[in-house]
């Protein structure tokens, strides 16, 4: 991973083999990022998304393991409120060699070529609380 702080927030370039969400938690607690947005794309050999499946409170995932553009990934970064870890939620689209796309909630990516990621942090840490009705953490504002 390689990153340049610019003036309005980072610039993150991660290489092959690096997974994505991992390198952004350390990233944010080395840098310690209180809070902020992420957008990104590139490619990657390996990833699992999912969806929330909300009568069962649970999330059903799918990996797909094959040469895969990041058409776009969008994100927060929050801390959980029951721990105070940093928690970087995800949304991401990919798609494969016959332009077939795939979307949901990312839980891992492991990068194939590059995948280049703004951050654009925020002042002041952002809380995520446990919301049991609903089964996940929402923002706490």
């Amino acid at each position: 991973m390689r990153y340049k702080k610019v003036e309005e927030g980072y610039l993150i370039r991660l290489d092959p083999g690096e997974e994505v969400l991992s390198k952004l938690v350390d990233f944010v607690k080395a840098e310690q990022i209180p809070g902020g947005f992420i957008t990104g794309m590139g490619a990657v050999e390996r990833v699992t998304i999912g969806f929330y499946d909300y009568e069962n409170r649970s999330y059903i995932t799918k990996t797909y393991r094959d040469r895969l553009e990041v058409g776009n990934l969008n994100g927060n970064i929050t801390y959980l409120e029951e721990t105070g870890d940093p928690f970087i939620h995800c949304h991401v689209t990919v798609g494969d060699s016959s332009l077939n796309s795939y979307t949901g909630h990312l839980f891992e990516a492991i990068v194939l070529v590059t995948v280049e990621i703004f951050i654009r942090p925020l002042k002041e840490k952002l809380m995520r609380h446990r919301n049991q009705e609903v089964g996940f953490n929402h923002w706490q504002l």
